[in-house]
């Protein structure tokens, strides 16, 4: 899995040869740390008391970083080893590396106009979709978008079958049009140009958007950057959001209809419990209601033991067998 390798073949000395095998195992364990890092951010994420966003957040800066390290002799990062491994080249949907179409995601060419970017757009756009429709719907819009975008780069891109293609601009144009779809009035914090705007209608920030990806493709901008990638990226997101969509209106209806809260009142002997209870009643979200039941439960005494309760598909219950219904 690491072609990179093969260049150092046939150097002449024993000496050098040694110590170009020390590097291209050291290349090769980059590659591979690289692998364990998304694969422990995705179980990370997939926890119930993580949000997938930050991980990412995280895991993006630390690949970034064992890219640097991973070819101290290159002047950039997109001549790292890990980024020949591990990003996608249109010939890899031929040869059977499509892996890279997923790995290539957490992968960047530059600090500030790549990585920089990309993880403060993420910011912006993925704690407050997350927020919205929950964990598993924002990870179904990111990864989607993201694969898509690369794989839409494969076709274009097919007369060029080496060119790299890295980064995680697709799957964060996702998310985007996934806000576009479902959030269109909601006001989100947006950076234009080199202002910061903390109030900013969503979809003035997808115009904005769609305008600087017009003006890449006329050419004005000279970024390199994978327009087509973006626009693809963000019509999947859009598409997936739509999907989302149909459930998240049932699950805004439900959210909508006033618990009956009076058996879990004599539960709430502390200043904390009720104030629980009234974030309770307040919630417009399902998730944030549930969470609310859970810490309810979690911090109140059984009425029959008092020992700690959980909350799970609607009902309150204790080991030692108290049981309440919560509607």
């Amino acid at each position: 899995m690491a072609p990179a390798c093969l260049k150092f073949r046939g150097a002449s000395g024993d000496e050098i040869n040694i110590k170009r095998l020390a590097i291209c195992t050291a290349m090769e364990l980059a590659s591979y740390a690289v692998i364990a890092i998304i694969a422990v951010s995705l179980v990370i994420g997939a926890r119930k008391r993580y949000d997938l966003t930050p991980v990412l957040l995280l895991s993006n800066l630390l690949i970034f970083f064992v890219e640097i390290l991973s070819a101290p002799f290159a002047s950039f990062p997109v001549s790292s080893p890990v980024v020949r491994d591990l990003a996608f080249r249109p010939e890899d949907l031929a040869n059977g590396r499509l892996y890279t179409v997923f790995t290539s995601m957490f992968l960047h060419a530059d600090f500030v106009a790549h990585l920089l970017g990309n993880m403060l757009f993420l910011f912006l756009l993925g704690i407050p979709l997350e927020q919205r429709i929950g964990k598993a719907r924002f990870a179904a819009v990111y990864f989607a978008a993201g694969i898509a975008g690369t794989l839409f780069m494969g076709l274009v891109l097919s007369a060029e079958p080496r060119t790299l293609v890295l980064g995680a601009s697709g799957a964060i144009s996702g998310v985007m049009g996934a806000l576009l779809l479902l959030y269109p009035r909601d006001r989100i914090p947006m950076i234009l140009g080199f202002l910061f705007l903390p109030n900013v209608p969503v979809w003035l920030a997808a115009l904005s958007w769609f305008i600087l990806s017009v003006l890449q493709y006329a050419g004005l901008s000279n970024s390199g950057v994978a327009w087509e990638a973006h626009l693809v990226g963000f019509l999947v997101g859009a598409i997936v959001a739509g999907a989302i969509g149909r459930s998240e209106v049932a699950r805004r209806a439900e959210a909508s209809r006033p618990m009956n809260l009076s058996a879990l009142e004599p539960l709430a002997t502390t200043p904390a419990l009720k104030n629980a209870l009234a974030a309770i009643q307040a919630a417009e979200q399902l998730d944030v209601r549930k969470a609310w039941l859970e810490y309810f439960a979690e911090h109140a005494e059984c009425p029959q033991c008092a020992g700690k309760m959980k909350y799970r598909n609607g009902r309150m219950t204790c080991p030692c067998g108290y049981e309440m219904a919560v509607r």
